[in-house]
């Protein structure tokens, strides 16, 4: 038995195998390479972009991929015949960018709105550029705008530049609107916030086997995810009266540390507690007589 696993070529790689790397698996791959390696005998990996994830894997071609949800809902509204065939294991919360609305400052100087777009375009149709022909035709038809929609097989910002702009509107993914912004655009509305899932064939969580491999992963992942941004503070209290004083600074942010006898007197005391904390707790148990403080990476968070 193997699990063939999606993973996205493009800027949703690198969080990706940051992922993987955090849930303990190696994963080597090639610059121009398909066939990613991994160190799990039931695990083989095809990397393509994540556009086709949810496609695929309702064809029954995998078992699991990473993909984005606004790749997903694309898919559904696309394909609802096929939307019960992919499930949404669990929020990866990565590569976060926003589903967003956006015209030409140039061209629609006093357009800040989509009721000003809608007024703007004085009853024509209105030419509407987005690689979420869909979500874009769902979304247009409920603002009562008329629209003739194009996938653009280059740069979407593109047919937005002046002087004779190709577009009227873009509907287009950012994670700052930088790119946005440099290219002379406005954006005017915001159609859905999105992130990374790892999502699977639901047929293949019919079968016995792969479910088992697929709940480690989503175990795994999981617990790669809770792991960030923690650290693990371990440190001795000698003097048995400094116990409560320790104590009482530690609760604050932990309900229940862990605490451990000393061989000839005093205490260990372990806590998992949020990174960006240490610098207010570290001087704190100092004072309140805690001693050979050490701090190390909590890689996962398995409860």
């Amino acid at each position: 038995m193997t699990v063939k696993f999606y993973i996205p070529d493009g800027h949703l790689e690198k969080f990706a195998l940051r992922v993987f790397e955090r849930a303990g698996f190696k994963v080597s791959i090639s610059e121009r390479g398909y066939n990613p390696q991994i160190d799990d005998e039931e695990i083989v990996m095809k990397r393509i972009r994540p556009q086709d994830f949810p496609f695929v894997l309702s064809l029954d071609k995998g078992d699991l991929a990473i993909t984005g949800s606004d790749i997903i809902q694309e898919f559904r509204l696309q394909y609802p015949e096929n939307g019960e065939k992919i499930q949404e294991l669990l929020d990866l919360e990565m590569g976060q960018t926003r589903l967003c609305v956006a015209i030409s400052e140039e061209i629609l100087p006093g357009v800040k709105s989509i009721e000003d777009f809608k007024k703007s375009m004085k009853g024509r149709k209105a030419v509407v550029a987005t690689e979420y022909p869909n979500i874009s035709r769902d979304y247009l038809k409920k603002n009562g705008i008329d629209a003739i929609i194009r996938k653009p097989a280059g740069k979407t910002e593109a047919w937005l530049v002046p002087p004779i702009p190709e577009a009227d509107m873009i509907i287009e993914t950012t994670e700052t609107g930088r790119t946005l912004k440099e290219n002379g655009c406005r954006v005017i509305d915001t159609i859905m916030d999105t992130s990374s899932f790892l999502i699977a064939n639901s047929d293949s969580l019919k079968d016995k086997d792969k479910k088992r491999k697929i709940n480690e992963v989503v175990q795994l992942f999981g617990g790669a995810l809770k792991g960030q941004g923690k650290v693990n503070v371990y440190m001795n209290v000698l003097n048995p009266k400094d116990l409560d004083k320790v104590l009482s600074v530690l609760r604050s942010h932990v309900e229940r540390p862990t605490i451990n006898n000393l061989e000839g007197g005093g205490y260990d005391i372990f806590v998992v507690i949020d990174e960006k904390e240490l610098k207010y707790l570290l001087p704190e148990l100092k004072r309140k007589g805690a001693s050979s403080i050490v701090v190390s990476d909590t890689r996962m968070i398995i409860e």
